[in-house]
């Protein structure tokens, strides 16, 4: 029975919408040990850098012990290629979204942020030459709905929050546009690697010339340190990796559409450890988001079937 790299993808990218989900709820853990959202973010990625360092030694040495090629570390002009997907498209997304949500409801934030997928279709269409499905469209229309619907009442809006909300969904497509023609000139492991050490390099730097309001506060605790060890490893390497993987398999349109899965982990894992209120209008968008995941993959499976018994 063969493989169908379709539900394979989709399945990688639901993943890493579940882990990125997560993170949130790391973060409010970590805040609560007292670190603030700069110190939170340096360590996490810090430490996601030195773990996958650590996985891609592994992975080299049992490569070697098998006598498969040893992975090699990319030359300069890829490396640095690399090297700016983290220290600029993972940071700059990273730190405006957090900065953002400081002084907007997180709803809010939410439903601006997902009509990325709308943006990832219309980019991959313009530079790619990838014209969306009749699938695509109307999965993508059943997201938007959903994230809509999910995100719940919205309170009162900061205009310059909403403005840096649309900057980042304008910026992480064109990262995610930009990442489905690098990251597959590298093995998998060493690309994470890089792109973990962008970004914790942006934002070492940015700790370091900063104005002197935004200091850098990390875990004062036990507990918030096990929070940003995990926000590493559930919340950034496992999904940043299982995105890469997915979207090289399925592409960039498909794979923004069912990003949209992560406000539903986020409001799922609120609620469950968060203690927030599971209201009927962020069931019925959950149902909207899932459905139209669901009915993706039935289609991709289908097809995929019939190319294979053609």
């Amino acid at each position: 029975m063969r493989k169908n790299p379709n539900v394979l993808g989709v399945a990688l990218i639901i993943i890493s919408s579940i882990g990125f989900g997560l993170a949130p709820t790391f973060a409010k853990f970590s805040y609560d040990s007292g670190a603030n959202a700069v110190g939170t973010l340096l360590a996490r990625f810090a430490v996601a850098t030195l773990l996958m360092l650590i996985v891609r030694e592994i992975i080299s040495r049992k490569k070697e012990s098998t006598n498969q090629p040893k992975a090699k570390w990319p030359r300069p002009k890829l490396f640095g290629q690399l090297f700016l997907l983290g220290a600029l498209g993972y940071f700059i997304a990273t730190i405006l979204y957090f900065t953002a949500i400081e002084n907007i409801d997180s709803g809010l934030a939410i439903t601006i942020f997902y009509c990325n997928p709308v943006i990832v279709v219309l980019l991959s269409w313009w530079l790619l030459g990838n014209k969306p499905s009749p699938i695509i469209v109307w999965c993508l229309i059943s997201t938007l709905i959903g994230v809509a619907i999910a995100a719940g009442q919205v309170g009162n809006a900061d205009a310059i929050s909403v403005i840096l909300v649309l900057i980042v969904a304008v910026e992480y497509a064109f990262y995610m546009i930009i990442s489905s023609k690098v990251l597959p000139k590298v093995d998998l492991p060493t690309g994470v690697t890089i792109v973990m050490f962008g970004a914790a390099t942006s934002f070492a730097i940015y700790s370091i010339v900063a104005p002197d309001s935004v200091s850098v506060v990390f875990p004062g605790s036990l507990a918030g340190w096990i929070s940003v060890l995990m926000m590493a490893i559930v919340a950034t390497v496992i999904p940043t990796a299982t995105l890469y993987a997915g979207m090289n398999l399925i592409g960039t349109g498909k794979t923004a559409i069912i990003q949209t899965f992560e406000p539903v982990a986020s409001i799922v894992t609120g609620v469950i450890f968060l203690s927030e209120p599971l209201t009927i209008p962020r069931v019925i968008g959950a149902t909207f988001v899932i459905g139209a995941v669901g009915a993706l993959a039935t289609v991709e499976s289908r097809s995929a079937a019939r190319i294979i018994h053609q």
